[in-house]
């Protein structure tokens, strides 16, 4: 293992080496302008546009048109290729980065328009409704943060944060799309698949606009060896529908309110998932929101104020009485900051507030829920020490009402060495509390297959982790490459442990304990060469090493490896070709077996039929790689071949 590090660390140096030299040598014959041409700005780093290469963190950027042409079914299905993002779909999308991983990917931040999703983090069992509540027509681009941001978004970011940024309508503009799309299976049966949806944008008057999206999902139960009596459902049938719009009044050259109105209903209808048992879940969820944005002479401001209501039925055979259970959860949010620039300094300033209340009468049955509150405060700065240098510094405290505050910091360094390369890098603090039912004495969180409970702990202590990274980045007109080194400490991990103090430990043998340390330390590199406007290839690759401090043993279920790559054509006019591999390497059970490596291939060709009408088609999972008969040891799900035909008319 020693000597893989040490070459793996000698070609990192090497790489990053003949990068510097290469570009130097080409950009002798580049013009300052043709760099200035390849900024691409996100917000999600500082609360602020900025140019990806210089923002204080380890970013990538989707972009509609990658999604449109990506046919994908959900958001998760976008993120799986992008670098050191892992999907960890058991039945439900659970998007993990650099490895910070448990039962629901809670460690992964979502947010919309840069404002919270928070209905999977207090749900105890996970579930992916926040991938699938975002119509895919509606998302201009997904900024995609590798490492924690607690110190600019609290909790929740110890992964990583998730920034689904929607399109907006303009005054006086009328645009717009309407699509369907059908996949097929190749084997098994409940092969069908449709996703349907449309999307407008439309100028109300001169200052007034409106986003209006909507999309439906609809998933025939797959049973991959065609019959339910062995090991039921491989996925459950799933029905989808979602709504979202935004009215924008434009006040004036200065300031402009926006009102968000998104409501999401997610069904799976009774399907036996399992040998002995079956499952039925519906959720719904309304958020409600307003915007407040000024552009005044001395900086920015934006005030934000929302509310979020997400109900859960939830039925399962593996339950004692009841078996059917209702969950509701009531989030109120707000967020008010302002940027600010003074002498060679940009300021972020900010504030939040949370009130999470969950009603559970099953899980709490003497109090019938839970209820927690917390504030925040947060700042930082990026000093121009030079015109190629910047020091940002940030720090962050929060206060909650059922355990102690907590306080993060960031100190990060980004240096232009030339026009389009950067190198960066910096430390990061982060944090997650714990869940609501965690924390709660009363709770009763079922486990043993249905058998007996967990109960919570409120001496709970908040999971920690100081993270390190460095980067190189190098872009050019025709070809771009980024490597990232990044080491991340972790403390105080929340695990399952036997209750000795138990008054009662056949029916509540275990509680929630801080025990766990590990360390996630690995490499992320990236690539794209366009050899001309009509061929193309990008490629990324994400090696992690992982550690289990208490144990000394690898963390469970975490590929070594992983390497993602696609192939562009368009050999004639309006007719593209696109070919992409995804390789998943070898990780461990925790039984300290090796589950096996195994590559998808996928093939898609898209046709402009007219300037409006395109038409995307294909296949995915070529070779038809089947986890179960890989190895039975794999807990993730895989759709066997499939194909896809969908068409989008745009206005």
């Amino acid at each position: 293992m020693k000597l893989v590090k040490t070459r793996l660390g000698l070609a990192i140096t090497v790489t990053m080496f003949l990068a510097t030299q290469v570009y130097a040598t080409d950009a002798s014959v580049q013009t300052e302008q043709q760099v200035q041409t390849l900024e691409t700005l996100v917000l999600s780093a500082s609360l602020k546009e900025q140019d990806v290469q210089k923002a204080p963190a380890s970013i990538s950027v989707i972009t509609s048109e990658a999604i449109e042409r990506s046919a994908a079914l959900s958001v998760a299905d976008v993120l799986q290729k992008e670098a050191g993002v892992y999907n960890y779909n058991t039945g439900q999308d659970k998007i993990i980065i650099r490895g910070m991983q448990d039962t629901s990917g809670s460690y992964t931040l979502i947010l919309l328009n840069g404002k919270r999703m928070s209905s999977s983090g207090a749900m105890w069992r996970g579930n992916d409704f926040d991938w699938s509540a975002i119509p895919l027509n509606s998302i201009k681009r997904i900024e995609v943060i590798r490492g924690p941001m607690s110190s600019l978004y609290g909790s929740d970011a110890m992964g990583g944060v998730i920034n689904i940024i929607t399109k907006k309508a303009k005054p006086g503009e009328i645009t717009g799309s309407v699509f369907g799309q059908f996949n097929r299976a190749d084997s098994g049966d409940g092969k069908n698949q449709f996703r349907y949806g449309f999307n407008l944008n439309t100028g109300i008057t001169d200052q007034l606009s409106l986003r209006l999206t909507g999309d439906a999902y609809q998933r025939d139960a797959w049973y991959r060896d065609g019959t339910t009596a062995n090991d039921g459902a491989y996925f459950v049938e799933k029905d989808t529908k979602n709504i979202n719009g935004t009215l924008t009044w434009d006040i004036n050259d200065q300031q402009e309110i926006d009102v968000d109105v998104n409501y999401s209903k997610d069904d799976r209808p009774l399907t036996q998932d399992h040998a002995r048992g079956s499952q039925e879940m519906q959720m719904e969820r309304t958020n409600i929101g307003l915007t407040h944005r000024g552009n005044w002479s001395w900086g920015k401001t934006e005030a934000y104020i929302g509310k979020e209501t997400g109900e859960i039925y939830d039925y399962d055979t593996d339950y004692d009485a009841p078996k059917a259970r209702n969950y509701k959860q009531e989030n109120s949010i707000a967020r008010v900051f302002t940027n600010f620039d003074w002498w060679l300094n940009n300021t972020t300033l900010g504030a939040d507030y949370k009130d999470q209340e969950v009603t559970d009468t099953a899980g709490y049955p003497s109090t019938g829920g839970t209820e927690q509150k917390s504030y925040g405060v947060f700042l930082q700065n990026d000093t121009h020490i030079t015109n190629d240098l910047t020091l940002t510094l940030g720090g962050r405290y929060d206060d909650f009402d059922n355990f102690d505050g907590k306080a993060t910091g960031k100190a990060y360094l980004a240096y232009e060495l030339l026009d389009g390369v950067v190198v960066k890098g910096g430390i990061g603090q982060a944090y997650k509390v714990p869940g609501p039912y965690q924390l709660d004495n009363n709770y009763r969180f079922i486990s043993c297959g249905g058998s007996c409970y967990i109960t919570g702990n409120s001496d709970l202590k908040p999971e920690e982790s100081t993270s390190y990274e460095v980067s190189l980045s190098v872009k050019r007109p025709q070809w771009n490459f980024d490597v990232t080194a990044f080491n991340n400490n972790i403390e105080n991990l929340i695990e399952r442990v036997t209750n000795k103090a138990s008054t009662d430990p056949v029916n509540f043998p275990y509680k929630w304990d801080n025990i766990a340390k590990a360390k996630l330390r690995g490499v992320e590199l990236a690539a794209g060469y366009n050899f001309n406007d009509d061929f193309g290839v990008k490629t990324n690759a994400t090696y992690l090493d992982t550690e289990n401090k208490t144990t000394g043993k690898e963390l469970n279920e975490r590929p070594e490896w992983m390497w993602n790559t696609s192939v562009y054509w368009m050999p004639v006019e309006d007719y593209k070709i696109n070919v992409g591999a995804n390789y998943i390497g070898t990780q461990m059970l925790s039984n300290g077996k090796e589950l096996p490596s195994y590559t998808t291939y996928d093939l898609a060709f898209s046709t402009n039929l007219t300037p409006s009408v395109i038409l995307d088609y294909g296949i995915k999972n070529i070779t038809d790689v089947d986890l179960e008969d890989e190895d039975t040891g794999f807990n993730t799900k895989l759709y066997g071949r499939n194909y896809f035909i969908k068409a989008t008319y745009s206005f």
